[in-house]
């Protein structure tokens, strides 16, 4: 291990399975920059994550997942991050189809898509800003209509949906014609399911994220998983995609960024003073993350975590960038990908306070 390595702030939960989750990370960072410059689906990058296993990660382990501990598996995301923001968001927005489908597995359709992912046979991910922080299509984006004899019927739109065109089952959140949501498990197969052609981000273009379009889709009272009710999306844990788990991504993609300025650092005595207050920076963001994955209580909040970790993962790449010089500009230079892909958390599962306060900064305002 390179002195730099270990010049970088240290992961603090006991990883069980060292080898294989390193292995990963260096194996996807190699994958990450082809991945950016393609125009399809990053094979590369997931044929790694289910050799590894990741796709069982958040599974429990009463239905053949390997049910990691929370703080476990937000880092794990963490490290991911570093080789591969790609790679991490896709595997996240796909546990956050599994927790919804986990959450309902005593209903036999969850628990049939739940047995079908743990044998590969499956991929969800999962199409829900549209009761959360998306106003793109409206507040009634999606809606779902009573259908005669029984069921619904969904027309509208998830309006952001990684991987949406390899999926085999989309998670999605409707809004009934009462005010009441509803939580349901969509096949892509199903009759109305049309999904569009990828968007052209700034970045993480391949994750294939696209809008998804539904035109009269029949929904049985089984692919209901949860409701309707009344202000689902405000229950914790049953609507968001972000939080703490979002914070990780930044804070991996920061990692890497630091780890590009700590390999400059020898030769460039002007970096050493940043470098030390950014990876300062990186160490108590991480603790207050960890904490709170823990359930550790007197912390911060959640929404402070991510206004940190936002904040952390643009400055340290654009250091990173910066030191580079026009270098770092190329194409081929990972800086300029990093400091791109670094813009993704300002606009992602990103609520109105969060964005806000990131303004607020931009302007160099004191916090409100």
């Amino acid at each position: 291990m390179s002195k730099q390595r270990e010049d970088l702030p240290p992961w603090t939960e006991a990883e069980p399975d060292e080898p294989r989750i390193e292995g990963l990370a260096v194996e996807l960072a190699a994958a990450d920059g082809p991945a950016d410059e393609g125009s399809g689906w990053p094979e590369a990058l997931w044929r790694g994550l289910i050799q590894a296993g990741a796709t069982r990660w958040s599974i429990p382990r009463e239905v053949g997942g390997e049910g990691c501990s929370r703080p476990l598996l937000v880092q794990r995301y963490a490290r991911i991050a570093e080789g591969s923001l790609t790679a991490a968001f896709i595997l996240s927005q796909h546990d956050g189809a599994v927790r919804r489908l986990a959450a309902a597995a005593d209903r036999p359709t969850a628990r049939m898509w739940l047995d079908s992912i743990v044998a590969g046979r499956a991929f969800a991910t999962v199409g829900i800003s549209q009761l959360t922080t998306s106003k793109r299509l409206g507040p009634r984006a999606l809606v779902a209509s009573p259908a005669i004899p029984w069921g619904y019927r969904l027309d509208g739109a998830m309006p952001w949906v990684t991987a949406a065109e390899v999926a085999d089952v989309f998670v999605t959140g409707a809004l009934v014609e009462d005010g009441r949501q509803m939580i349901v498990a969509v096949p892509a197969g199903r009759p109305g399911v049309l999904v569009r052609p990828a968007f052209a981000l700034a970045a993480l273009q391949a994750s294939r994220t696209a809008e998804v379009v539904l035109e009269g889709t029949p929904i049985e009272p089984e692919d209901i998983l949860a409701g309707p009710a009344d202000e689902l999306s405000a229950q914790p844990g049953m609507v968001g995609t972000g939080g703490l788990e979002t914070s990780a991504l930044a804070l991996g993609q920061a990692r890497a960024a630091l780890r590009g300025l700590i390999e400059l650092a020898p030769d460039r005595d002007e970096l050493a003073e940043p470098v030390e207050v950014l990876c300062q920076t990186w160490r108590d963001v991480w603790s207050a993350l960890m904490a709170a994955a823990r359930g550790d209580p007197g912390g911060p909040a959640p929404s402070q975590i991510r206004a940190q970790a936002n904040a952390l993962v643009l400055r340290s790449t654009q250091a990173f960038l910066t030191a580079r010089r026009g270098s770092g500009f190329l194409r081929s230079d990972p800086a300029q990908r990093w400091a791109r892909q670094a813009l993704f958390f300002l606009v992602w599962s990103c609520p109105a306070p969060i964005a806000q306060a990131a303004i607020r900064d931009f302007a160099g305002m004191c916090p409100a």
